[in-house]
């Protein structure tokens, strides 16, 4: 039995986890972070996730009060408000309680080490939970286009909070405060298109090709941003 688990549960949903986080924090040039700081994002990552399936129901419910289900008012307001907020909300209390008052958060990049890492860690949970669900064959899409996908917001946030950090420490409450509120901003506008362009409602609309040009520019541009943050990585 426990042979299968991992072979046909753990292996498939963790493994493009840890090689993702393998690359980041192999990037991580000038400081590498603890890996036991690392490791710790990564579990509560996972475990504030645990929070976000009940909310996600509620709020699933008291949308569907409003808005019809096929309806795009609905996959719209579902989608960015009932997933993407509370799932990106969910990452950034994590760096916020664990990360941004730590002194190991004292270089450029480790905003983005840190970010992936907590991001990943409710990928990864997440992950675990759609095999149990459907099998080792859904690993494989989600290997290709959800983990990176979840990586990507990871990153984008990371990127962000590095600079509200560097603001703060030069006391500069206002760009600290833009920073802040970019941080949550930009994942949850990137992942709420991201998954409202999945939904059957943009099907219907012949929206779905353009995930394919979002999932491309997204990786793209996190991809970019971890190679110039690693090379010009600096002391906050």
């Amino acid at each position: 039995m426990a042979k299968f688990l991992f072979y046909f549960v753990l292996l498939p949903a963790l493994l493009p986890v840890f090689l993702i986080i393998n690359y980041v924090y192999k990037q991580d040039k000038a400081e590498r972070e603890p890996a036991g700081m690392v490791l710790k994002t990564l579990f509560y990552g996972a475990l504030f996730s645990v929070a976000d399936i009940p909310i996600e129901r509620l709020l699933q419910r008291i949308i569907l009060s409003y808005y019809p289900s096929m309806d795009i008012e609905y996959q719209l307001v579902e989608n960015f408000v009932g997933v993407a907020c509370v799932e990106e909300l969910t990452k950034w209390l994590v760096l916020y309680i664990f990360i941004w008052k730590s002194r190991d958060f004292d270089y450029k990049f480790d905003g983005i080490v840190y970010g992936v890492s907590a991001s990943l860690g409710f990928a990864g949970l997440e992950n675990i939970i759609y095999v149990l669900n459907y099998g080792t064959a859904v690993s494989f899409s989600r290997a290709l286009f959800a983990i990176p996908g979840h990586a990507a917001f990871g990153i984008f946030m990371g990127f962000f909070l590095a600079r509200a950090k560097h603001f703060e420490l030069k006391q500069n409450k206002f760009m600290s405060t833009v920073c802040m509120i970019l941080c949550l901003a930009f994942p949850i506008c990137i992942h709420g298109t991201y998954d409202f362009l999945l939904s059957p409602a943009a099907e219907a609309q012949n929206f779905s090709p353009y995930f394919f040009v979002l999932v491309v520019i997204m990786d793209f541009m996190a991809y970019r941003i971890v190679k110039h943050e690693s090379r010009t990585d600096r002391p906050l």
